[in-house]
């Protein structure tokens, strides 16, 4: 099957990318799209984080990547206690598993709305998908790590002006028709792929009439090289890695087990390492509920 033809070149990280229309200048444009289905408050997605963060890093050249929103939520964004706490116990046994650390207490003190959240990620979208990317990581770094529930849209806007966005455009977006329509175009395209599982990433050649792969869950990162090889019909290089100092530069927060992965460390290796740079004052820890996270000392 194909979908969404339109040529578009991203490179970068999640909440970093840099995206342009046409021919890569000295590379060969990506054939190969890939739909990540998420709900931006899933903690089984921002488990999936880690993963995709190398993924992107080491193979950007090879294919397009778009988040589709799966948020059921309705416009009331009203949760009975017995929700919320369940949401907090969903994200404490994640935390636990992927060792991705997030603060459940957020759904306990100050509960975020869902639908109002993939509202703004919506909004943020029409500003391209860099600007679109940036905020969407942006905000999940400010619920699951940050514990904020952004309830107000006063604090969508920070978060607006976090990603560097034209806030004056972001708040137009965000209050028109069409950000609640661009939602609706993604949960259509949720129901015609039967996305019944998230994470769910789905895996197309542009350049083929071949099926699309998809694959739902979260698997070992070898999986997601090989389903790439195999749609190109070769093995694609891996790009280097930038010093850690210059990724956190750009990631702003990263937490021990992503730099482990994306850098193939053992995470006792990694948090080696975040310790140097701790010292040299690049990056401070934050300890929260479930763990600890790394946060960029822009000032230093």
């Amino acid at each position: 099957m194909r979908l969404h033809k339109n040529r578009s070149f991203c490179e970068g990280s999640p909440g970093n990318m840099t995206c342009s229309s046409g021919i890569h200048s000295d590379k060969h444009d990506p054939c190969i799209e890939i739909l990540e289905f998420i709900d931006p408050l899933c903690p089984e997605c921002w488990g999936l984080e880690p993963a995709m963060k190398k993924f992107i890093l080491e193979y950007h050249d090879y294919f397009k990547l778009r988040a589709v929103l799966t948020t059921k939520h309705d416009t009331a964004n009203q949760y009975q206690f017995s929700q919320v706490k369940k949401m907090a116990e969903s994200w404490d046994k994640c935390a636990h598993m992927t060792g991705m650390c997030c603060d459940s207490n957020v759904w306990l003190e100050n509960p975020p709305s869902p639908y109002a959240i993939a509202i703004a990620i919506k909004a943020a979208e029409f500003q391209g998908s860099t600007a679109g990317n940036r905020f969407l990581r942006r905000i999940r770094e400010q619920v699951f790590l940050e514990k904020k529930g952004l309830n107000r849209f006063e604090e969508l806007q920070d978060v607006a002006r976090l990603a560097k966005l034209n806030v004056e455009e972001f708040s137009n977006d965000f209050h028109s028709c069409r950000s609640i329509k661009a939602l609706q175009a993604d949960r259509r395209l949720a129901n015609e792929m039967s996305i019944t599982e998230l994470p769910a990433l789905l895996f197309t050649n542009l350049c083929t009439d071949d099926e699309a792969i998809k694959i739902s869950g979260q698997y070992d990162y070898d999986v997601y090289v090989q389903i790439l090889e195999d749609l190109l019909g070769y093995t694609p290089n891996p790009a280097p890695h930038p010093p850690l100092s210059e990724y956190f530069r750009l990631q702003l927060y990263l937490t021990t087990p992503e730099v482990a992965v994306v850098y193939d460390w053992s995470e006792e290796k990694a948090l080696k390492e975040l310790r140097k740079m701790q010292l040299l004052q690049i990056i401070e820890p934050v300890t929260i509920k479930s763990g600890e996270y790394w946060r960029y000392i822009t000032n230093g």
